[in-house]
């Protein structure tokens, strides 16, 4: 063996330690959890000092599918418009390329197009120029090396994504269980059933947490405020709303204010909150036992029922829906002597007002119908019936919103 050949084989072995120790070097970094920029930067240092290439441009797959150019050297700074002019240009590629076989004017100054292929797509492009003349064997070699560093760092950088969008996952799931719990807590932790009367409730939120809110707060052994409501919106926002809806309700009720001065008060305050971005729907109740007086504020609601025998009336004297102006312009407060035996049930908008896919399965008449003919049940039957009704409309299918009710029969 001569000598010629003898430097060859050590030039070759020398390469192919440089070339170990790059992937090393990356390698490490990653596993100390450098950033993908660094790892990037340490990516230009091995191109331009070890492997001598004069011109760089990396384009990483980011989310959204949105192309981002995370390393370059040699080349002037594209704005948006041209960036995206290449990176069209380089989608219409997918195997390594040399660009003297291409007619393109915006690849012109790169000699190599190296597409970088992650779970059969492709999630990075590497274009260089400047390149060193080298036997073509030797290019192919680089070519390898160039796309096992860039595709080690793109999947570390995807991998770093997916482990962030799992943890951000379970934090959102961990802070909506929480949210669901602080939720239950709102709502009355039993309802009155004796023989002056029977009240049953049923929430039933189209997702784990929703808008819908019922509440029943004892003023004395004769007086109870009830009521029920409906936040505009979904989700956690919405259930927040209903949390400082009902601290107010709360704090105002034990004060014995006349309805229209504790609704216009509440009003004031959700207002303050939202400034007329969001509003709430609500019924609103005071009952008194010893003189059977029912008086009460609709607050943009659909009607509560009164029943009695062959009599229905839909309770609608009240208001606006409060939040969405300052003052309320109007508050009627309406009156009822409730008779023996009569049966108040309080409903939320999502068990009438389905999707057009359900749109006629279950109107206001057929409630007044359903809720008519099993007025002589128990609160909490009637309740479990019209839901096992719903259920059976509806079929597989998710309900549309929450459905919420609160169903009381006074003896």
């Amino acid at each position: 063996m001569n000598n010629e050949t003898n430097q060859e084989i050590l030039e070759l072995l020398i390469r192919r330690q440089v070339e170990l120790n790059s992937l090393l070097e990356i390698t490490r970094a990653i596993n100390n959890n450098n950033s993908i920029d660094s790892l990037f930067q340490m990516t230009e240092l091995i191109l331009k000092n070890q492997l001598r290439i004069g011109k760089l441009r990396v384009f990483s797959r980011g989310e959204d599918s949105l192309w981002t150019q995370p390393a370059s050297y040699g080349v002037e700074k594209l704005n948006e418009e041209q960036e995206a002019d290449l990176t069209a240009v380089l989608a219409e590629y997918k195997i390594v390329t040399y660009i003297n076989s291409v007619d393109s004017q915006v690849l012109s100054e790169f000699r190599l197009l190296i597409p970088v292929e992650y779970k059969e797509q492709i999630y990075g492009y590497v274009l260089i120029g400047d390149y060193l003349t080298r036997e073509f064997d030797q290019v192919d070699i680089d070519v390898k090396l160039i796309q096992t560093i860039i595709n080690v760092i793109i999947v570390a950088a995807e991998n770093r994504r997916l482990l962030e969008e799992r943890i951000l996952q379970e934090r959102l799931q961990r802070d909506l269980r929480l949210a669901v719990e602080v939720q239950s807590m709102l709502f009355p932790r039993s309802l009155p059933d004796n023989e002056k009367i029977s009240m049953s409730a049923r929430y039933v939120p189209q997702h784990n947490i929703g808008g819908d809110y019922y509440d029943f707060l004892e003023l004395n052994k004769n007086e109870f405020i009830f009521c029920i409501a409906d936040v505009s919106g979904k989700g956690v926002s919405a259930a927040l709303l209903m949390a400082n809806f009902q601290a107010s309700l709360r704090a105002l009720a034990f004060q014995k204010l006349p309805l229209n001065m504790l609704l216009s008060t509440v009003n004031k305050a959700i207002f303050a909150l939202t400034e007329g971005d969001r509003h709430i729907t609500l019924f609103l109740g005071h009952y008194d036992l010893s003189t059977r007086k029912l008086t009460y504020v609709n607050a943009g609601h659909n009607p509560s029922l009164l029943i009695n025998n062959l009599n229905i009336k839909e309770l609608k004297s009240g208001t606006t829906m409060i939040g969405v102006f300052e003052d309320l312009p109007f508050i009627n407060v309406g009156e009822e002597i409730i008779e023996p035996n009569s049966l108040v049930f309080n409903y939320t908008d999502g068990l009438v007002e389905l999707d057009h896919d359900h749109a006629d399965l279950f109107s206001e008449t057929d409630l007044i119908n359903f809720v008519f003919e099993h007025q002589n049940l128990k609160p909490e039957k009637i309740n479990i019936a019209l839901m096992d009704k719903i259920k059976k409309l509806i079929g597989n299918d998710l309900q549309d919103d929450d459905i919420t009710l609160l169903t009381f029969r006074v003896y």
